[in-house]
């Protein structure tokens, strides 16, 4: 496992994050703590989660979390863990409804805690932004807490470049902590936001990318390995057509509006012809996509296998020069080393 320090954060996750939105619902506790230990095992120290998962089903808000705090007390590995948590979502009821006020964030970071088992959180998230809401009412509350040791680092989730550097501003002028790290949709497969599964979540642009660029801001990206496209469990869009290419013995799954396109498919391409070369997958090879930035980024993997943790995890010693980059990117056959 490869560790990378967290902006001024004074924290050093594992390169790999761990996503953990669907234990206590999608995924049975039981199941993930085979999954944590797995993480674990391999050297894994980051795990992603959010007050707002679990709300959907009837385990409510804080399934997630819950059955975090469980896993890190009974196995005692709370200081060797970093805690990303998130708050401040609307209710799933109320999407257009945002709860940033100090009272609401307050509230909900102090749930996690509780559900945690911990007294602080290493790295706390707003998990979504509302423009209408002043920066320094935000950035306020998130400094008091800081202060009072409840949580080491805060970031902003799902916001865009422009609040970024407006929260960024706000801080340098009135000396506070500013945001350490965004958490944005980011993959090798181009997103299509417009088929999100929720309201509010944003993807990696140009205008975004060129920020990160620029200041050097983390990332830490969610959908990492764009719903498992790069394992080519997928069809082409044209597959099921006559003369199309799927074999009937092995039928892919229909790929999502999230990702369906030519463009995503001759990456997929490219990715496992460097694959071939690199002697790893071509999953490896979109994480270390990512891993290979001029800037901090760390990818949230989504596995429901303790195979797939040890896939990921391996991820993390993917380094890729800036040609497989952009050969990857763009299809650029000179570019390629």
């Amino acid at each position: 496992m490869r560790y990378l320090s967290l902006s001024n954060a004074h924290l050093t996750p594992s390169a790999i994050c761990l996503g953990c939105g669907q234990y206590g619902t999608g995924i049975p506790a039981e199941q993930a703590w085979a999954l944590l230990d797995a993480f674990a095992e391999q050297g894994g120290s980051f795990l992603d989660t959010a007050r707002v998962y679990g709300a959907w089903a009837t385990a409510g808000a804080g399934a997630s979390e819950r059955v975090l705090g469980a896993w890190l007390k009974a196995r005692g590995l709370r200081s060797r863990m970093i805690i990303g948590t998130k708050g401040g979502h609307p209710e799933l009821a109320t999407m257009h409804l945002s709860r940033l006020s100090p009272a609401e964030i307050t509230a909900d970071l102090c749930a996690s805690l509780t559900d945690l088992q911990t007294d602080a959180i290493d790295l706390y998230w707003l998990h979504r932004d509302d423009p209408a809401v002043p920066v320094g009412e935000i950035l306020g509350v998130l400094n008091d807490h800081l202060a009072a040791g409840r949580i080491r680092a805060i970031g902003a989730s799902n916001w865009t470049a422009p609040r970024l550097a407006e929260a960024a501003s706000y801080a340098r002028v009135h000396k506070l902590t500013g945001f350490q790290a965004s958490q944005i949709g980011w993959s090798l497969a181009t997103a299509n936001p417009a088929a999100a599964g929720f309201a509010g979540m944003l993807y990696m642009d140009e205008p975004m990318l060129a920020y990160h660029q620029r200041t050097g801001l983390p990332v830490v990206a969610y959908s990492s390995q764009a719903g498992g496209f790069f394992s080519g469990k997928y069809a082409r869009p044209d597959a099921a057509k006559p003369g199309g290419s799927r074999e009937a013995h092995q039928v892919p799954k229909p790929v999502p509006r999230l990702y369906a396109g030519q463009e995503n498919f001759a990456r997929l391409d490219r990715a496992r012809e460097l694959a071939a070369r690199r002697g790893c997958t071509p999953n490896q090879i979109a994480l270390g996509y990512l891993l290979s930035q001029p800037f901090p980024v760390f990818p949230i993997a989504g596995c429901r296998t303790a195979e797939q943790v040890r896939a990921s995890c391996a991820a993390a010693e993917v380094r890729l020069t800036a040609k497989e980059i952009a050969y990857l990117w763009t299809g650029v056959q000179s570019t390629i080393c």
